[in-house]
């Protein structure tokens, strides 16, 4: 004789998985949600962990990376935070390094700003230049700041100004307004 005791389990088995699915279904069916933060989002597209790299001609000139790039689909500019950039000359040598808070980056023209406590540090020499924002122009082979700046030559001694413009192989650094009034 043939028990037909396993048919019947296996069907009621079979009728509450279904039930479940079902029901699991309807609850879940929205699919995921994005929180809040990421709905405000001040941005079309967010880019996290981002490194990127800035080219003339084919010609590498930097090294972009940040902790989170904004993007817009109408504009060529980047909004970034958490800044770390390499420049690199023609021959592949670093010039130097900036870090900031934040900035912005045009991808069409590579220029660029850093803000908050922006910092470059000259590969060459060790020497830095602090400020609350830089400007970087590669046509014009220049960086600059309109602020209060702050060098600090290889030999620790540092340098005050109202603000300061150098050549992108820094053999021209000028510091303007030294001793400005504008410092505490």
């Amino acid at each position: 004789m043939r028990s037909h005791t396993s048919f019947p389990t296996a069907g009621v088995a079979l009728l509450f998985a279904s039930v479940l699915g079902t029901a699991s279904c309807e609850v879940g069916s929205e699919g995921p949600v994005a929180g809040r933060e990421l709905t405000e989002l001040p941005a079309d597209y967010a880019i996290y962990g981002m490194t990127t790299y800035m080219t003339t001609d084919g010609v590498r000139q930097g090294r972009i990376m940040a902790d989170t790039a904004y993007m817009f689909d109408d504009s060529t500019t980047v909004r970034l935070h958490g800044i770390d950039v390499v420049f690199y000359s023609n021959n592949g040598t670093a010039r130097g390094t900036v870090t900031a808070a934040y900035g912005e980056w045009n991808r069409q023209t590579n220029r660029m700003t850093a803000r908050g406590d922006a910092v470059f540090v000259v590969s060459a020499d060790g020497s830095r230049i602090e400020s609350q924002e830089l400007h970087y122009d590669p046509d014009l082979d220049r960086i600059w700041s309109d602020l209060p700046t702050t060098q600090t030559k290889p030999n620790g001694v540092p340098v005050r100004g109202s603000s300061f413009e150098s050549d992108l192989e820094f053999t021209d650094v000028r510091i303007r307004g030294i001793g400005s009034r504008r410092f505490p």
